[in-house]
């Protein structure tokens, strides 16, 4: 009886590897990750056992089988990519040395070109709120090792991540991602996170309602509002907002000034309390957008610990020990999330898909500063 339900344990064990490797090749399809490899020029130039597609998805599994080293995370992935239809070279057992220098020769930006196709895509899909489409901006800070040549490329050693992602889908609509060039032991101040955070405003139009909790700010609010998006964000540090006429549902109209500008035009906003935060708003017409509905949307943001709690990994710190392998584990982290967070808003509450969590080796640690 026991051999019996090892063996039907190993068979659930083989199908759940092959179901999150299909939804791998489902979200990223071979055609769309060669198209990936050509444009980042990363096509090998003669035959290899570690293609660059297969490396692609190989990158892409080592967030979905924590624990398991590289020729384990390449069995269980051939094993998926033959038995979805998708061909992975020559059979042949590579070295752990051989595989990371399979990763090196891939580098980064197929990964970055990879999610930036799928972040265009989720963009038409926006959940919208009173006639607007509302997303979310975000931030944290990601660890990585500490070796000489992380901290020459970082200063310190995390990466800081900027997110526009839809507010009810998930979908992540943009990412910036940059050193952390603060010094050691000191959080990014706002000017810093106004930097990263306006490269994911391009995508932003009239129509937009963004909401933040984190976002940098008065560069940041001015930035955005530059760009015709409506905004509710959280007030950050003391700043003077004039109560210039009191509305019936207890919010009053002020202006917010531009920061060390004192001759700059002001920007007409709402002000309202909610239970966790003063927010602000270029929403002014109460009718139109009621406070208890602002405040609703503020505390249902999109969070930046979303990424980790999709791929059940924690916070993590990742283990690449160069700058390139920190961009690509990082870009491919972002690209498994937008595999896995439709899946997970499907799951019922503590339910999980099979076989997701950090990388093997990745050490699990608190990583978020904001």
């Amino acid at each position: 009886m026991g051999g019996i339900t090892r063996a039907a344990k190993a068979s659930r064990d083989r199908l759940s590897d092959r179901v999150a490797i299909g939804m791998l090749i489902r979200a990223f399809p071979p055609e769309e990750v060669d198209a990936a490899i050509d444009a980042a020029g990363a096509r090998e130039q003669r035959s290899r056992a570690l293609p660059a597609r297969t490396m692609v998805y190989f990158t892409l599994a080592l967030w979905l089988f924590g624990g398991a080293g590289y020729d384990a995370v390449l069995a269980r992935l051939t094993a998926g990519m033959r038995w979805a239809g998708v061909a992975t070279g020559t059979r042949s057992a590579p070295s752990t040395g051989s595989i990371t220098k399979a990763r090196k020769r891939l580098g980064p930006e197929v990964m970055r070109r990879l999610f930036q196709r799928r972040a265009a895509a989720d963009r038409a899909e926006t959940a919208r709120w009173r006639g607007l489409r509302v997303c979310t901006l975000d931030g944290g800070v990601v660890d990585i090792p500490d070796t000489a040549a992380n901290l020459a490329a970082f200063t310190r050693s995390q990466v800081r991540v900027s997110v526009l992602a839809g507010h009810d889908t998930g979908s992540l609509l943009d990412v910036a991602v940059d050193a952390a060039r603060v010094r050691p032991g000191e959080d990014p101040g706002p000017a810093d996170l106004a930097d990263l955070g306006a490269q994911v405003l391009d995508t932003l139009s009239p129509g937009t309602l963004v909401v933040s909790h984190r976002a940098g700010g008065q560069r940041l609010w001015q930035a955005a509002a530059a760009r015709g998006a409506d905004l509710l964000w959280r007030v950050r540090a003391p700043v003077a907002l004039p109560r210039l006429h009191a509305l019936p549902d207890g919010t009053f109209l002020s202006r917010l000034l531009p920061e060390g500008n004192p001759v700059a035009e002001s920007l007409a906003v709402r002000v309202l309390h909610a239970a966790d935060a003063v927010l602000v708003t270029t929403l002014l017409d109460p009718d139109q957008a009621p406070a208890a509905e602002l405040a609703a949307l503020h505390r249902t943001r999109w969070r930046f610990e979303s990424l980790f709690e999709s791929l059940e990994a924690g916070p993590v710190a990742l283990r690449s020990q160069d700058p390139h392998g920190v961009a690509q584990e990082l870009w491919a982290m972002l690209c498994v999330y937008q595999a896995v967070h439709p899946w997970r808003r499907k799951e019922a509450p503590g339910r999980a898909l099979p076989g997701l969590g950090a990388p093997g080796g990745v050490q699990h640690r608190r990583a978020l500063r904001g």
